[in-house]
C-alpha cells in the first residue's frame, strides 16, 4: 500500500506557496512555525547585503532559497546538515544519529527551466517508526512504505540530500562502509 497516510498522529503540515519551499521544509521539518519569510530574508541579506540581485534567494522577492540559507537558518535551531555524499547509499546512513532528510531537486515545467529552481522538502522518521514524506506540494504528509528505496532512487536521478542532526551528531551520521 504505498504512500498512503496516517491521521493517528498529530503532524504539522504547510502547504507550497510561491517559491516558499524551503519555508515550508524547514517549518515542516521542526513539526511548527518556527520561521517566516521575514526570518529567511533576514537571513540571506546577512550573507549578502544586496536587498536586489540577493546570491541567496531569487531577485522577485518569491522565494528560492539557496543551500546557504537552509544552513544558517538551522545553525539557529541548534541543528547542523550534512551533505550527502551521492557516491554512497541509504546503507551508509546511521539513522539514528539523523534528526530528519531534505531533498532538493530540480523544478519541473516552464517556470523551473526559467527560474533553474529547485525543490525542498523534508522526510521525518515519527515516533511509531514509519518514515513521512512532508512535500509542500503534498495535501497531506504521507507514509514512505520503503524509505531505503526512495533514498536511493534520489540519489540516482541526482538529487541532492542532506541530513539533519544535532551539531555533536554531525561527524557520525554517516558511515562510508
Amino acid at each position: 500500500m504505498p504512500n498512503t497516510t496516517s491521521t493517528d498522529i498529530h503532524m504539522y503540515h504547510e502547504q507550497q506557496e510561491k517559491q516558499l519551499c524551503l519555508l515550508h521544509t524547514l517549518n515542516n521539518l521542526l513539526q511548527e512555525k518556527a520561521f517566516a519569510k521575514r526570518d529567511l530574508d533576514t537571513l540571506c541579506e546577512s550573507l549578502d547585503e544586496r536587498q536586489w540581485f540577493n546570491a541567496h534567494r531569487s531577485m522577485f522577492g518569491l522565494g528560492n532559497y539557496d543551500v546557504n540559507i537552509l544552513m544558517a537558518a538551522l545553525a539557529t535551531k541548534d541543528l547542523s546538515v550534512t551533505w550527502f555524499d551521492n557516491r554512497l547509499k541509504f546503507k551508509n546512513v546511521k539513522p539514528e544519529n539523523v534528526y530528519g532528510y531534505i531533498f532538493n531537486k530540480p523544478t519541473s515545467g516552464v517556470w523551473g527551466y526559467l527560474t533553474r529552481g529547485r525543490h525542498w522538502f523534508a522526510v521525518l522518521q515519527l515516533q511509531n517508526g514509519l518514515f513521512y514524506n512532508f512535500d509542500s506540494k503534498l495535501s497531506k504528509p504521507t507514509i514512505i512504505d520503503d524509505f531505503e528505496t526512495f533514498f536511493d532512487k534520489h540519489i540516482e536521478v541526482g538529487d541532492q540530500i542532506f541530513l539533519v542532526t544535532k551539531p555533536e551528531s554531525s561527524e557520525n551520521c554517516v558511515t562510508n562502509k
